[in-house]
């Protein structure tokens, strides 16, 4: 939990790396989910494979997908050296990255078509490796939530990866940490967040609240701000993009590994790319700030090889080398990025222990801290 208005500062070529990554997760996803492409026999009996295997992965109640830099630091290191303003704290936070998405509902998953409107469970952490868990927020039905955040890893990645003014814009907030040990006891659920315990939110109150001080925006919230497209829009996407790959995608087998059986899917990308935005163009107005059918424009013209294991006849990993994206001399050597699917985990619950956090309670104690009274 930040200060308003204060994201997690990073570099722009680290954020660069990450959203190629984010990118090619959804591709490779969404690149397994074409098994009826045309081709020959054996890329039919490849394709079927990877068929069934997510077929099964739909049929689970409960799934964990985990996204991680298959690779240590200085390989890391090696591929993006010389990147503008790359430095070995980057290759180190890249090469520690960990971040989760578990869904759970009551029924299958293939039957979910609005995580909101159906009551699913959804839990997101992002943990930064031996230094732990940085984020975690957990969401029952839409209507409890839970959040835990280590501030003080927050901070020391903030005196790592950020600018010198982002680092001047916390100051204020490392003031107001420094004395939250002084917080009266009415606000202990204030003292809690800060301390990097678990509590827990009503996304209603806090909406409410952050509509009531119309400046504050998304900032008025403890939970991130993340932008929602509507189910008929992400069913628009997702058709547009398989009608993208369908007639393109080539898959081949290629034996096994640690004792799942390896899939090879290859897809021309630039071409894929160009139809993929032509056909988004039209929801252009419904997608989230920042992000942009010409986007696509800028993937290489050249095949895009997704390794997909099936492990038991179900989804268990997909890896891929994010150096195939590299249009010009960014990369240098490979990036691998792998993507892990746990079809028996656990369903979301909630967290023991928790501490209910009342937003008039974020707002009391910075007043406070403002006036100089944080005595009881």
């Amino acid at each position: 939990m930040g200060p308003p208005g204060v994201r997690v500062p990073t570099k722009e070529n680290t954020i660069n790396a990450t959203r190629k990554g984010i990118a090619a997760v959804g591709c490779a996803a969404f690149i397994a989910t074409t098994a009826t492409a045309c081709g020959t026999a054996g890329d039919l009996s490849a394709g079927a494979k990877v068929q069934r295997a997510l077929d099964r992965l739909g049929e689970q109640k409960a799934v964990t997908v985990s996204v991680g830099f298959d690779g240590g630091e200085q390989q890391l290191w090696s591929a993006l050296k010389g990147s503008d303003g790359f430095t070995r704290a980057d290759a180190k936070m890249l090469a520690g990255l960990d971040v989760s998405l578990s869904v759970s509902a009551a029924g299958p998953l293939k039957d979910i078509k609005d995580v909101k409107a159906e009551g699913a469970s959804v839990a997101l952490r992002v943990s930064l490796g031996r230094d732990g868990d940085l984020l975690e927020i957990r969401s029952l039905s839409g209507k409890e939530a839970y959040l835990r955040v280590d501030v003080q890893q927050f901070l020391s990645l903030a005196d790592d990866l950020g600018s010198a003014q982002s680092k001047g814009d916390l100051k204020g907030f490392r003031k107001f940490l420094d004395a939250a040990d002084e917080l009266p006891s009415s606000y202990k659920s204030v003292k809690d967040a800060l301390g990097g315990k678990w509590i827990s939110v009503d996304p209603a109150a806090f909406q409410e609240f952050s509509r009531s001080m119309a400046a504050a925006g998304p900032a008025g919230s403890p939970l991130p701000d993340t932008p929602q497209l509507d189910a008929g829009t992400q069913e628009r996407i997702t058709k547009a993009l398989r009608r993208a790959l369908e007639r393109n995608a080539r898959f081949a087998d290629a034996g096994g590994k640690d004792g799942a059986d390896i899939v090879k899917v290859t897809v021309p990308a630039g071409k894929t790319a160009d139809a993929l935005a032509d056909a988004l163009e039209p929801l252009a107005d419904q997608l989230p700030e920042g992000v942009a059918p010409s986007d696509l424009k800028d993937v290489p013209d050249k095949d895009v090889t997704v390794d997909v294991a099936v492990k038991d006849g179900t989804l268990s990993g997909i890896s891929l080398d994010l150096d195939q994206f590299d249009s010009g001399d960014e990369i240098h050597g490979a990036l691998p990025l792998t993507v892990g699917f746990a079809p028996d985990a656990a369903p979301v619950a909630a967290p023991a222990g928790a501490t209910p956090l009342n937003p008039q309670d974020v707002m009391g104690a910075m007043m406070q801290f403002m006036m100089g009274g944080m005595d009881e």
